[in-house]
């Protein structure tokens, strides 16, 4: 059996902690001080806090999503244990997305119909929400060699751009009042 070889990060590039010290060399923690100067928030105190405008705590499942103009967004359902439809696409689809999680599958049944497509290249869409909330996201349904696979997505928000038409460039004669750039 062959052994993976492991390469460690701080070994590879090195490290340096930095510390600050007080007038007694005593080592000190970080804080962020509020904007108001009423409180001290430890490091990494604010990753788990959403305040409003007024520096207010607000509780996690009190947060809506809004569009652009203020209207409350609906809540998309978890698709977990959920039946979705699927939809054939062309392999090109997946290359108007960003792949951000990719999920072995473990199939307990397929139908015949379907796992002849896939096993033949196709490719399916459906969408994919691991919980109620608001980012529900692409996935698209292929088979390897190695199993099934889907790849959760999200839209890349551009298009490629291809030049419509054919420039033409057409070579000049040399004149001897031209300057020569080449000898500056």
């Amino acid at each position: 059996m062959a052994r993976g070889l492991v390469v460690d990060r701080e070994k590879l590039y090195g490290r340096k902690d930095r510390i600050v010290v007080d007038e007694e060399g005593n080592s000190c923690s970080p804080a962020y001080l509020t904007s108001d100067g009423v409180a001290l928030v430890p490091s990494g105190g604010a990753a788990y806090l959403y305040t409003d405008d007024a520096f207010d705590v607000v509780e996690r499942g009190d947060l809506v999503a809004v569009d652009a103009t203020g209207a409350q967004l609906p809540l998309c359902p978890s698709t977990l244990g959920v039946a979705q439809p699927l939809a054939e696409v062309a392999a090109d689809r997946i290359l108007d997305h960003i792949v951000t999680s990719v999920y072995a599958l473990s199939a307990d049944e397929v139908g015949a119909a379907l796992a002849e497509k896939l096993a033949a290249g196709a490719i399916f869409e459906t969408r994919f929400n691991w919980r109620e909330d608001y980012a529900d996201a692409p996935a698209f349904l292929l088979k390897n060699a190695d199993g099934y696979f889907a790849l959760v997505a999200q839209p890349t928000q551009f298009e490629f751009l291809a030049r419509e038409t054919v420039l033409e460039t057409a070579v000049e004669e040399e004149s001897d009042d031209d300057l020569d750039f080449s000898m500056i």
